[in-house]
């Protein structure tokens, strides 16, 4: 009878509860639909694209400028920006990564990490060469202000190319003209500098940085010393620093100086990077905090 009944029991169907499908894809993979704008032949295209791609898309990143990232919604923009970022710390404040690194390794970096590790740069060679400190110039005012200058020039893209109706071209990062690199080699051979670049080595941010230092510690000396004569003169030469024109560059610069290097209402990716870029800076190099 008990065996009977036992029999009974494991022939009888069992209802299993309902249990629905797990979307693996979707619990790792954000596919929200975002459009955005990349950075396009001197233009800024739109772009369709998800969440997920704005967090990961190493190509993507390629394709947008800072200004492509302040149409982003604020907290994916944070998202995004610091996981490219982390992607590319290792080009932060690393002078042993920047000696190793050609042009074309520089074209494959995104544009906002760029803007970071060239300011660096310039920062690092005006402290090489103790830009402004016979002087008295405080290093951060020297840095900052060589910085805004190469931003006037090229907007930090060191493939910058200017001709103007004369046949010049100004070229890289700090918009070398014929004349400077020119003056640069005879200044080598007279050891006046320590450097001699080729023509190639104005498009490598690294030795373009070297030459817009030295040449702005160059220009203090013919300006006594005297940074805005010097802004000037970058742009005019020390002889016509005073016109108009040399006066127009000034103001400029001084704009960008305030405005973006020191990050006074710049626009809101800007501002991120720059805020994410000074605790890097602070982190590989603790003695800039306290350099004035």
């Amino acid at each position: 009878m008990i065996v009977a009944a036992y029999a009974s029991l494991i022939r009888m169907d069992a209802n299993m509860p309902s249990v629905p499908p797990l979307d693996v894809y979707r619990l790792l993979v954000d596919s929200t639909p975002v459009v955005t704008t990349v950075y396009a032949g001197g233009e800024y295209a739109p772009w369709s694209t998800t969440v997920h791609g704005l967090r990961t898309d190493v190509s993507l990143w390629r394709r947008m400028h800072l200004a492509n990232w302040n149409t982003v919604p604020t907290e994916l923009r944070a998202q995004g920006l610091d996981a490219l970022l982390a992607s590319y710390r290792h080009v932060f404040a690393n002078p042993r990564a920047w000696d190793g690194m050609a042009v074309h390794d520089w074209d494959n970096v995104p544009q906002p990490v760029r803007t970071v590790a060239y300011r660096q740069m310039v920062a690092y060679w005006t402290g090489f060469y103790d830009i402004g400190r016979r002087y008295g110039l405080a290093p951060r005012l020297v840095s900052d202000t060589a910085a805004a200058i190469v931003m006037s020039e090229s907007w930090f893209d060191h493939r910058a190319v200017h001709r103007d109706a004369s046949g010049n071209a100004d070229i890289g990062l700090a918009q070398a003209s014929d004349y400077a690199r020119a003056r640069m080699g005879d200044l080598y051979r007279l050891g006046v500098v320590d450097v001699d670049l080729a023509t190639d080595d104005y498009y490598n941010p690294w030795k373009a940085t070297r030459f817009a230092a030295l040449w702005f510690g160059l220009l203090l000396d013919e300006a006594a010393g005297n940074v805005d004569v010097a802004v000037r003169a970058y742009n005019r030469g020390i002889a016509n620093a005073h016109d108009d024109r040399g006066s127009a560059y000034l103001a400029a610069v001084k704009q960008r100086l305030y405005r973006f290097i020191r990050n006074n209402d710049a626009p809101p990716a800007w501002a991120y990077v720059w805020s994410r870029g000074q605790t890097i800076e602070q982190e590989e190099w603790p003695w800039l905090s306290s350099a004035g």
